[in-house]
């Protein structure tokens, strides 16, 4: 039996997918730890102030530093989130691709058999014509 090259590319399309959304799913995980390490950042400015003018005022510098780079980081890990969104977009469309051509090669078979039996029927109509 031969093999469907159609089924073996639905199936390479339908990994290609499962393998972005699991990318997907580690970006997400990747921005929301990052968004919680800006808030943490973010916190700790008033936080350390409570704790004296003085010794804020010298680690004020590393905490908007701090802050600073967290959110840069947080943005970062968006903007990932966002290309991996897009591949699992564009990966999808690629799967759904292969499903629409293997539905279109499907309804051509069917049609085809359909013409096929259509055609055995007039010849046999054609047969008994005579015989009459």
């Amino acid at each position: 039996m031969a093999r469907d090259p159609i089924a073996a590319l639905a199936r390479l399309r339908w990994l290609e997918t499962a393998e972005a959304k699991r990318r997907l799913a580690v970006q997400v995980g990747q921005e929301t730890a990052a968004a919680e390490r800006h808030a943490a950042a973010a916190a700790a400015l008033p936080a350390e102030h409570a704790v004296g003018d003085a010794a804020w005022r010298l680690w004020l510098p590393r905490g908007l530093a701090s802050r600073d780079r967290a959110a840069l980081a947080q943005d970062q890990a968006a903007t990932r989130r966002r290309d991996a969104q897009a591949v699992v977009a564009e990966c999808r469309a690629a799967e759904r691709a292969v499903e629409l051509l293997r539905e279109r090669r499907a309804a051509e078979a069917r049609r085809r058999a359909l013409r096929q039996a259509q055609a055995l029927l007039d010849e046999a109509a054609r047969r008994r014509r005579p015989a009459e």
